[in-house]
């Protein structure tokens, strides 16, 4: 399990608090990160010039480059030389000649049969080593298991949206050699605030966040390292995908993340207090304000 950048903040206002990070301190990152061994980097053609300013940064070919291409984007594709075309936009930004992997942004893709074969030819052409999806839901992720040629999928996964648990996914994942990467591991920030912070949509979380906190005082560590260990005692994942607003906030997470205090904590008893959140909690894609 490796630690995977994440780069959405180096172009968008992004998260809960709606924070990009100053573009002046992205050498500075980049050079944290790898110096962490952090080698990956997930972008995406969306993010702003988030692709750009990797792509400035001198040692680039030091990394495993993951970029996205959005289903607006693949509308008006007919043949692999058009697609071939959108996909050197990314290689040309990120100044790099191949990807280490290339997601479908949007899971309703994978049933394009035309544009997977277009896909297929690119791949073995070297414009990209794997090919991947980024999904939002247990049946879209267990879509993405059942087709061969999908190498990397990309899922939300953290301590109190544990769906995939429930369907065994990451145990299937593993039979099928799939490489799993997880995101929204802290659901985009809210669950570093205080509950007594989240916004009035978000109530419904805060007595779960309570007995987090909780948990917490018992042990003595910060809310980061619990979260962050919750995703690590999962031994059947590959990555884990987390995103920064500032160069503090990557050290705090390499330090969680190098935390061994949490090795023989029973994470279990909480999947069991959680089972039953609403998604509308979960996915922010249905997060509304009040």
């Amino acid at each position: 399990m490796n630690l995977c950048l994440g780069t959405v903040q180096f172009g968008l206002n992004y998260g809960i608090e709606k924070k990009r990070i100053d573009a002046n301190k992205i050498t500075e990152i980049l050079k944290t990160a790898l110096k962490n061994e952090i080698i990956m980097l997930d972008t995406a053609q969306n993010y702003g010039n988030s692709e750009k300013l990797i792509g400035n940064f001198e040692k680039r070919d030091s990394f495993k480059i993951i970029s996205k291409i959005s289903s607006n984007s693949l509308n008006n594709i007919n043949d692999s030389e058009e697609l071939r075309n959108l996909l050197q936009i990314s290689l040309d930004n990120l100044n790099i000649s191949s990807l280490d992997g290339l997601l479908l942004h949007k899971p309703e893709d994978l049933k394009n049969n035309k544009l997977l074969d277009n896909l297929n030819i690119l791949k073995e052409k070297g414009y990209f080593l794997n090919l991947g999806v980024s999904t939002y839901s247990p049946d879209e992720a267990n879509m993405a298991l059942e087709l061969e040629n999908i190498k990397y999928i990309q899922v939300p996964y953290n301590i109190l949206d544990t769906r995939l648990d429930k369907i065994d996914f990451f145990k299937k994942a593993k039979s099928k050699n799939k490489t799993i990467f997880v995101r929204s591991i802290f659901l985009q920030g809210v669950l570093l605030k205080q509950h007594n912070k989240y916004p009035s949509f978000l109530e419904g979380l805060k007595e779960f966040d309570q007995f987090i906190e909780s948990e917490i005082k018992k042990i003595g560590c910060t809310k980061l390292t619990f979260l962050l260990n919750f995703i690590k005692n999962n031994k059947k994942i590959d990555y884990i995908v987390v995103g920064i607003d500032s160069l503090e906030n990557l050290e705090e997470i390499i330090e969680a993340y190098n935390y061994k205090g949490l090795e023989d904590y029973n994470y279990d008893k909480l999947r069991d207090k959680f089972i039953n959140i609403p998604e509308n909690l979960l996915n922010p894609s249905l997060w509304r304000e009040k």
